[in-house]
Protein backbone atom coordinates (compact mmCIF):
# COMPACT_ATOMS: atom_id res chain seq x y z
CA UNK A 1 0.00 0.00 0.00
CA UNK A 2 0.95 3.60 -0.59
CA UNK A 3 -0.03 5.50 2.58
CA UNK A 4 -0.06 9.18 3.58
CA UNK A 5 0.16 9.90 7.32
CA UNK A 6 -1.02 13.40 8.17
CA UNK A 7 0.45 14.92 11.35
CA UNK A 8 1.52 18.39 12.47
CA UNK A 9 4.31 17.24 14.81
CA UNK A 10 7.80 18.58 14.29
CA UNK A 11 10.75 16.26 13.64
CA UNK A 12 12.19 16.44 17.16
CA UNK A 13 8.94 15.07 18.59
CA UNK A 14 8.10 12.53 15.92
CA UNK A 15 10.80 10.00 16.82
CA UNK A 16 9.15 9.53 20.21
CA UNK A 17 5.74 8.74 18.80
CA UNK A 18 3.91 5.55 18.01
CA UNK A 19 3.25 6.90 14.52
CA UNK A 20 6.96 6.92 13.71
CA UNK A 21 7.49 3.36 14.94
CA UNK A 22 4.42 2.16 13.05
CA UNK A 23 5.62 3.87 9.88
CA UNK A 24 9.02 2.20 10.18
CA UNK A 25 7.47 -1.24 10.63
CA UNK A 26 5.06 -0.78 7.72
CA UNK A 27 8.00 0.15 5.48
CA UNK A 28 9.72 -3.09 6.51
CA UNK A 29 6.61 -4.89 5.34
CA UNK A 30 6.92 -3.35 1.88
CA UNK A 31 4.53 -0.41 2.16
CA UNK A 32 5.37 3.13 1.09
CA UNK A 33 4.72 5.65 3.87
CA UNK A 34 4.87 9.43 3.44
CA UNK A 35 4.60 11.45 6.65
CA UNK A 36 3.20 14.96 6.22
CA UNK A 37 4.57 17.46 8.70
CA UNK A 38 4.56 21.20 9.35
CA UNK A 39 7.43 23.41 8.29
CA UNK A 40 7.61 26.98 9.53
CA UNK A 41 8.23 29.49 6.76
CA UNK A 42 11.99 29.99 6.45
CA UNK A 43 12.80 26.85 8.42
CA UNK A 44 15.30 24.50 6.77
CA UNK A 45 14.54 20.79 6.63
CA UNK A 46 16.61 17.90 5.30
CA UNK A 47 15.01 16.59 2.13
CA UNK A 48 13.76 13.04 2.50
CA UNK A 49 11.28 11.12 0.35
CA UNK A 50 9.67 9.74 3.51
CA UNK A 51 8.57 13.22 4.65
CA UNK A 52 6.50 15.92 3.00
CA UNK A 53 6.72 19.32 4.68
CA UNK A 54 3.81 21.74 4.33
CA UNK A 55 4.48 25.37 5.28
CA UNK A 56 2.96 27.09 8.27
CA UNK A 57 3.71 30.17 10.37
CA UNK A 58 4.81 30.66 13.95
CA UNK A 59 1.54 32.21 15.16
CA UNK A 60 -0.62 29.79 17.18
CA UNK A 61 -3.93 31.39 16.16
CA UNK A 62 -3.20 31.21 12.44
CA UNK A 63 -0.71 28.36 11.95
CA UNK A 64 -3.40 25.67 12.12
CA UNK A 65 -5.66 27.58 9.75
CA UNK A 66 -2.90 27.97 7.17
CA UNK A 67 -1.94 24.32 7.52
CA UNK A 68 -5.59 23.33 7.02
CA UNK A 69 -6.03 25.48 3.91
CA UNK A 70 -2.95 23.93 2.34
CA UNK A 71 -4.36 20.48 3.08
CA UNK A 72 -7.66 21.51 1.50
CA UNK A 73 -6.14 22.85 -1.72
CA UNK A 74 -2.80 21.10 -2.19
CA UNK A 75 -3.07 17.65 -0.63
CA UNK A 76 -5.44 16.25 -3.30
CA UNK A 77 -2.77 17.07 -5.90
CA UNK A 78 -0.11 15.27 -3.87
CA UNK A 79 -2.34 12.26 -3.25
CA UNK A 80 -3.15 11.88 -6.95
CA UNK A 81 0.47 12.33 -7.98
CA UNK A 82 1.68 9.70 -5.48
CA UNK A 83 -1.22 7.33 -6.29
CA UNK A 84 -2.12 7.03 -2.63
CA UNK A 85 -4.14 4.02 -1.41
CA UNK A 86 -5.00 5.31 2.07
CA UNK A 87 -4.69 8.50 4.09
CA UNK A 88 -4.38 8.31 7.89
CA UNK A 89 -5.12 11.47 9.86
CA UNK A 90 -3.17 11.54 13.11
CA UNK A 91 -5.43 12.12 16.12
CA UNK A 92 -8.78 13.90 16.22
CA UNK A 93 -7.50 17.25 15.02
CA UNK A 94 -9.24 20.30 13.64
CA UNK A 95 -7.78 19.48 10.21
CA UNK A 96 -10.25 16.72 9.47
CA UNK A 97 -12.82 19.08 7.82
CA UNK A 98 -10.05 20.34 5.52
CA UNK A 99 -9.58 16.82 4.16
CA UNK A 100 -13.05 16.84 2.59
CA UNK A 101 -11.58 17.52 -0.85
CA UNK A 102 -9.58 14.29 -0.57
CA UNK A 103 -12.82 12.42 -0.10
CA UNK A 104 -14.26 14.03 -3.24
CA UNK A 105 -11.47 12.35 -5.21
CA UNK A 106 -12.28 8.97 -3.67
CA UNK A 107 -9.24 8.53 -1.42
CA UNK A 108 -9.94 6.26 1.60
CA UNK A 109 -9.64 8.34 4.77
CA UNK A 110 -8.85 6.94 8.22
CA UNK A 111 -8.92 8.84 11.50
CA UNK A 112 -6.50 7.65 14.19
CA UNK A 113 -7.82 8.48 17.70
CA UNK A 114 -5.39 7.57 20.49
CA UNK A 115 -6.40 9.84 23.40
CA UNK A 116 -9.35 11.57 25.00
CA UNK A 117 -9.27 15.36 25.49
CA UNK A 118 -8.49 16.54 29.01
CA UNK A 119 -9.61 20.17 28.86
CA UNK A 120 -12.66 22.04 27.58
CA UNK A 121 -11.01 23.66 24.56
CA UNK A 122 -9.63 20.37 23.26
CA UNK A 123 -12.96 18.67 23.99
CA UNK A 124 -14.83 21.11 21.71
CA UNK A 125 -12.41 20.50 18.82
CA UNK A 126 -12.58 16.76 19.50
CA UNK A 127 -16.38 16.72 19.28
CA UNK A 128 -16.41 18.83 16.11
CA UNK A 129 -13.92 16.49 14.50
CA UNK A 130 -15.88 13.38 15.41
CA UNK A 131 -19.05 14.96 14.02
CA UNK A 132 -17.27 15.44 10.69
CA UNK A 133 -15.89 11.94 11.05
CA UNK A 134 -19.39 10.48 10.64
CA UNK A 135 -19.57 11.79 7.08
CA UNK A 136 -15.98 11.89 5.83
CA UNK A 137 -13.85 8.97 7.02
CA UNK A 138 -14.03 5.38 5.85
CA UNK A 139 -12.64 3.88 9.05
CA UNK A 140 -11.25 4.74 12.48
CA UNK A 141 -8.27 3.29 14.31
CA UNK A 142 -7.74 3.55 18.04
CA UNK A 143 -5.54 2.19 20.82
CA UNK A 144 -7.68 0.06 23.19
CA UNK A 145 -11.09 -1.67 23.26
CA UNK A 146 -12.07 0.73 26.05
CA UNK A 147 -11.51 3.79 23.86
CA UNK A 148 -13.30 2.06 21.00
CA UNK A 149 -16.36 1.61 23.24
CA UNK A 150 -16.38 5.30 24.17
CA UNK A 151 -16.16 6.31 20.50
CA UNK A 152 -19.15 4.10 19.74
CA UNK A 153 -21.30 4.83 22.79
CA UNK A 154 -20.57 8.46 23.61
CA UNK A 155 -19.81 9.82 20.15
CA UNK A 156 -22.32 7.65 18.27
CA UNK A 157 -19.97 6.13 15.73
CA UNK A 158 -21.78 2.80 15.50
CA UNK A 159 -21.84 3.08 11.71
CA UNK A 160 -18.05 3.24 11.44
CA UNK A 161 -15.69 0.30 11.31
CA UNK A 162 -13.04 0.63 14.03
CA UNK A 163 -9.69 -1.15 14.15
CA UNK A 164 -7.26 -1.33 17.07
CA UNK A 165 -3.50 -1.03 17.00
CA UNK A 166 -1.88 -0.53 20.36
CA UNK A 167 1.48 0.55 21.74
CA UNK A 168 4.52 -1.53 20.88
CA UNK A 169 8.26 -1.75 21.46
CA UNK A 170 10.84 -1.96 18.71
CA UNK A 171 13.93 -4.14 18.73
CA UNK A 172 15.90 -0.95 18.15
CA UNK A 173 14.81 0.29 21.60
CA UNK A 174 15.91 -2.95 23.27
CA UNK A 175 19.27 -2.96 21.47
CA UNK A 176 19.94 0.61 22.66
CA UNK A 177 20.02 -0.70 26.24
CA UNK A 178 23.05 -2.80 25.35
CA UNK A 179 25.05 0.02 23.75
CA UNK A 180 25.74 2.83 26.23
CA UNK A 181 28.09 1.27 28.78
CA UNK A 182 28.75 4.64 30.41
CA UNK A 183 25.37 4.47 32.16
CA UNK A 184 26.03 2.46 35.30
CA UNK A 185 24.66 2.81 38.80
CA UNK A 186 22.83 -0.19 40.28
CA UNK A 187 25.65 -2.70 40.08
CA UNK A 188 28.09 -0.27 41.67
CA UNK A 189 25.81 0.92 44.47
CA UNK A 190 24.24 -2.50 45.20
CA UNK A 191 21.02 -0.64 45.99
CA UNK A 192 17.57 -1.80 44.96
CA UNK A 193 16.80 0.59 42.10
CA UNK A 194 13.26 1.65 41.25
CA UNK A 195 12.83 3.64 38.07
CA UNK A 196 10.26 6.03 36.66
CA UNK A 197 10.92 7.76 33.36
CA UNK A 198 8.65 10.14 31.51
CA UNK A 199 6.91 13.45 31.93
CA UNK A 200 5.45 14.89 35.11
CA UNK A 201 1.80 15.60 35.80
CA UNK A 202 -0.43 15.35 38.84
CA UNK A 203 -2.37 12.58 37.07
CA UNK A 204 0.60 10.18 36.94
CA UNK A 205 0.86 9.38 40.65
CA UNK A 206 4.41 10.67 41.15
CA UNK A 207 3.65 12.27 44.52
CA UNK A 208 2.21 8.98 45.80
CA UNK A 209 5.27 7.13 44.55
CA UNK A 210 7.53 9.46 46.54
CA UNK A 211 5.24 9.19 49.57
CA UNK A 212 5.44 5.39 49.39
CA UNK A 213 9.11 5.55 50.37
CA UNK A 214 8.05 7.17 53.64
CA UNK A 215 5.87 4.13 54.34
CA UNK A 216 8.86 1.77 54.24
CA UNK A 217 10.77 0.76 57.37
CA UNK A 218 13.76 3.04 57.92
CA UNK A 219 16.34 0.23 57.76
CA UNK A 220 14.97 -1.14 54.50
CA UNK A 221 14.59 2.35 53.09
CA UNK A 222 18.37 2.81 53.17
CA UNK A 223 18.73 -0.01 50.63
CA UNK A 224 16.38 1.54 48.06
CA UNK A 225 16.79 4.29 45.52
CA UNK A 226 14.11 5.79 43.29
CA UNK A 227 15.50 7.18 40.03
CA UNK A 228 13.20 9.65 38.25
CA UNK A 229 14.22 10.67 34.74
CA UNK A 230 12.83 13.37 32.49
CA UNK A 231 11.52 16.15 34.74
CA UNK A 232 12.34 19.81 34.19
CA UNK A 233 14.26 21.78 36.79
CA UNK A 234 11.07 23.60 37.81
CA UNK A 235 9.29 20.28 38.33
CA UNK A 236 12.21 18.94 40.37
CA UNK A 237 12.21 22.07 42.55
CA UNK A 238 8.45 21.60 43.05
CA UNK A 239 8.87 18.02 44.27
CA UNK A 240 11.99 18.43 46.41
CA UNK A 241 10.13 19.94 49.43
CA UNK A 242 7.91 16.83 49.49
CA UNK A 243 11.01 14.64 49.56
CA UNK A 244 12.45 16.73 52.39
CA UNK A 245 9.24 16.66 54.40
CA UNK A 246 9.17 12.86 54.21
CA UNK A 247 12.89 12.53 54.91
CA UNK A 248 13.51 10.65 51.67
CA UNK A 249 15.53 13.27 49.81
CA UNK A 250 18.59 11.00 49.86
CA UNK A 251 16.61 8.14 48.32
CA UNK A 252 15.11 10.01 45.36
CA UNK A 253 17.50 10.82 42.53
CA UNK A 254 16.21 13.20 39.88
CA UNK A 255 17.95 13.09 36.53
CA UNK A 256 17.25 15.75 33.90
CA UNK A 257 15.83 14.90 30.52
CA UNK A 258 18.16 12.53 28.72
CA UNK A 259 18.39 11.44 25.11
CA UNK A 260 15.55 9.12 24.21
CA UNK A 261 18.15 6.71 22.83
CA UNK A 262 19.69 6.42 26.31
CA UNK A 263 16.46 5.50 28.15
CA UNK A 264 16.89 1.74 27.53
CA UNK A 265 20.37 1.86 29.07
CA UNK A 266 18.98 3.45 32.23
CA UNK A 267 16.21 0.87 32.42
CA UNK A 268 18.79 -1.89 32.00
CA UNK A 269 20.58 -0.65 35.12
CA UNK A 270 17.43 -0.62 37.27
CA UNK A 271 15.75 -3.48 39.14
CA UNK A 272 12.06 -2.56 38.82
CA UNK A 273 10.06 -0.14 36.68
CA UNK A 274 7.20 1.75 38.34
CA UNK A 275 4.24 3.39 36.64
CA UNK A 276 1.85 4.45 39.43
CA UNK A 277 -1.12 5.69 37.38
CA UNK A 278 -4.42 6.38 39.19
CA UNK A 279 -6.63 3.53 37.91
CA UNK A 280 -9.84 5.51 38.44
CA UNK A 281 -8.75 8.16 35.91
CA UNK A 282 -10.72 7.68 32.66
CA UNK A 283 -7.78 8.95 30.58
CA UNK A 284 -5.63 6.05 31.81
CA UNK A 285 -8.46 3.51 31.64
CA UNK A 286 -8.51 3.92 27.85
CA UNK A 287 -4.73 4.12 27.42
CA UNK A 288 -1.99 1.63 26.52
CA UNK A 289 1.05 3.05 28.37
CA UNK A 290 4.22 2.63 26.35
CA UNK A 291 6.40 3.09 29.45
CA UNK A 292 5.12 -0.19 30.92
CA UNK A 293 6.00 -2.06 27.74
CA UNK A 294 9.46 -0.49 27.66
CA UNK A 295 10.26 -1.73 31.18
CA UNK A 296 9.00 -5.21 30.33
CA UNK A 297 10.84 -5.32 27.02
CA UNK A 298 14.08 -4.67 28.88
CA UNK A 299 13.41 -7.62 31.19
CA UNK A 300 12.37 -5.60 34.23
CA UNK A 301 9.43 -6.47 36.50
CA UNK A 302 6.91 -3.66 36.92
CA UNK A 303 4.79 -2.16 39.66
CA UNK A 304 1.66 -0.88 37.92
CA UNK A 305 -2.00 -0.23 38.64
CA UNK A 306 -4.90 -2.25 37.28
CA UNK A 307 -6.04 -0.21 34.32
CA UNK A 308 -7.51 -2.56 31.66
CA UNK A 309 -4.35 -2.57 29.53
CA UNK A 310 -2.25 -3.69 32.50
CA UNK A 311 -4.86 -6.27 33.47
CA UNK A 312 -4.57 -7.87 30.03
CA UNK A 313 -0.77 -8.01 30.37
CA UNK A 314 -0.89 -9.71 33.77
CA UNK A 315 -3.48 -12.22 32.54
CA UNK A 316 -0.69 -13.54 30.31
CA UNK A 317 1.77 -14.07 33.15
CA UNK A 318 3.27 -12.74 36.39
CA UNK A 319 5.64 -9.97 35.41
CA UNK A 320 5.62 -7.86 38.56
CA UNK A 321 2.92 -6.51 40.89
CA UNK A 322 -0.52 -5.30 39.78
CA UNK A 323 -2.14 -2.93 42.30
CA UNK A 324 -5.78 -2.00 42.88
CA UNK A 325 -4.82 1.58 43.68
CA UNK A 326 -1.79 3.85 43.60
CA UNK A 327 -1.99 4.74 47.28
CA UNK A 328 1.38 5.22 49.00
CA UNK A 329 0.70 2.23 51.26
CA UNK A 330 -0.04 -0.15 48.36
CA UNK A 331 2.98 1.07 46.43
CA UNK A 332 5.17 0.61 49.50
CA UNK A 333 3.89 -2.95 50.01
CA UNK A 334 4.68 -3.78 46.38
CA UNK A 335 8.21 -2.38 46.71
CA UNK A 336 8.80 -4.35 49.90
CA UNK A 337 7.43 -7.54 48.32
CA UNK A 338 9.75 -7.34 45.32
CA UNK A 339 12.73 -6.42 47.47
CA UNK A 340 12.16 -9.44 49.72
CA UNK A 341 11.60 -11.68 46.69
CA UNK A 342 14.54 -10.60 44.56
CA UNK A 343 15.03 -14.22 43.55
CA UNK A 344 11.81 -13.90 41.51
CA UNK A 345 12.85 -10.77 39.59
CA UNK A 346 14.62 -12.61 36.77
CA UNK A 347 11.72 -14.96 36.08
CA UNK A 348 9.25 -12.06 36.19
CA UNK A 349 11.49 -10.12 33.84
CA UNK A 350 11.71 -13.01 31.37
CA UNK A 351 7.94 -13.42 31.41
CA UNK A 352 7.52 -9.70 30.68
CA UNK A 353 9.90 -9.93 27.75
CA UNK A 354 7.97 -12.92 26.37
CA UNK A 355 4.66 -11.05 26.65
CA UNK A 356 5.97 -8.00 24.84
CA UNK A 357 7.65 -10.05 22.12
CA UNK A 358 4.55 -12.17 21.50
CA UNK A 359 1.80 -9.58 21.85
CA UNK A 360 3.25 -6.07 21.70
CA UNK A 361 5.99 -5.94 19.10
CA UNK A 362 5.63 -3.29 16.42
CA UNK A 363 5.52 -6.10 13.89
CA UNK A 364 2.32 -7.44 15.46
CA UNK A 365 0.76 -3.98 15.65
CA UNK A 366 1.69 -3.26 12.02
CA UNK A 367 -0.03 -6.49 10.94
CA UNK A 368 -3.17 -5.40 12.83
CA UNK A 369 -3.24 -2.03 11.09
CA UNK A 370 -2.35 -3.49 7.72
CA UNK A 371 -5.24 -5.99 7.82
CA UNK A 372 -7.72 -3.31 8.89
CA UNK A 373 -6.74 -0.88 6.14
CA UNK A 374 -6.87 -3.60 3.49
CA UNK A 375 -10.32 -4.71 4.64
CA UNK A 376 -11.76 -1.19 4.33
CA UNK A 377 -10.06 -0.45 1.02
CA UNK A 378 -11.33 -3.71 -0.55
CA UNK A 379 -14.87 -3.03 0.66
CA UNK A 380 -15.02 0.43 -0.97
Amino acid sequence: MNILLLTKLTDDLLHKTSEFEMSEELRKRGHVITIIMAKKIGEKKIKNDEFLYLPTINYPMFSGLLFGLIILLYLPIVARKKKIDAIIIDEATVWLPFTSTLKLFGFPLFLDVRTLPIDREKSIFFEITLDFCKYIVDGITTITPELEKILVDKYHLQNKKIGIWSSGVSQRFINAGLINEKIKFSKESKLFILMYHGTYSITRGIENLIKSLGEIDADLRKKINLIIIGFSQDEIRFLMPLCGKLGVQELVKFLPKVRYEDIPSYIAESDVGVYPLPPEDIWWQVSAPLKTLEYLAMGKPVIVTNIPFHQRIFEKGECGVLLDSNSPKELANAIIYLYKNKDKLDSMGRKGMEIVEKYHSWKNEAINLEKFLETIIKSN
